[in-house]
């Protein structure tokens, strides 16, 4: 199965370097920002609008690798390093649950809008989990219940669900993201858009 989402022209620039553990007192990553700062390479691009919150474009294309990210930096890590998600072709995993032990946990808000959400909700935060339905895939938390995309079956195409995702990162932080694309300009699907501000 295939996802939709539309790579911005930033990326073109390159992506992430790969930086070692997050900082627990970070309030969002400072290596991409749209005053002119350097652009690291990597499958993980970071950059801060004038509001103040962060566009991330991640390049999940790979039908074989996981490419992997740290909301406290904005790059790309390596699966030694603290990190907060992972992304290959439409699945997106957590670093906590059955996949990983930094307790990363994400709750799914729906009926609001991004900025309406401006605080943490208490309760209703999912990890990666066991597969339970025998697919041999674990159960991601973002595809779990209705999950974060529809897809047409005439079109085969995915596209993102108004869903504002509560992240409690691996480095301390809480965020709330959005999946705004999930193809890139020319239509190729594995490439994420994602819109975030730490809470």
């Amino acid at each position: 199965m295939v996802k939709p989402m539309i790579l911005l022209s930033a990326l073109a620039a390159g992506c992430a370097d790969p930086i070692g553990h997050a900082r627990p007192d970070a309030a969002g990553p400072t290596m991409m920002e749209d005053d002119g700062g350097t652009m690291p390479a990597g499958k993980v691009a970071t950059t801060r609008g004038s509001d103040g919150t962060y566009t991330t474009i991640v390049d999940a294309s790979s039908q074989t690798e996981w490419t992997i990210a740290d909301f406290e930096t904005g790059g790309e890590v390596a699966m030694t390093d603290a990190w907060d998600l992972r992304f290959q072709r439409f699945h997106i995993s957590t670093n906590g649950g059955v996949t990983g032990n930094g307790g990363v946990e994400v709750a799914p808000i729906t009926g609001m809008a991004f900025a309406a959400v401006t605080t943490a909700p208490p309760t209703g935060y999912l990890s990666d989990d066991e597969d339970a339905n025998g697919d041999m895939v674990p159960d991601y938390a973002f595809e779990q219940g209705d999950g974060w995309y529809d897809y047409d079956p005439m079109t085969h195409v995915l596209a993102p669900k108004p869903i504002v995702w509560v992240v409690k990162t691996n480095g301390g932080t809480t965020l709330k993201l959005e999946i705004l694309k999930y193809y890139d300009m020319a239509g190729t699907s594995g490439w994420f858009t994602l819109h975030w501000s730490p809470l």
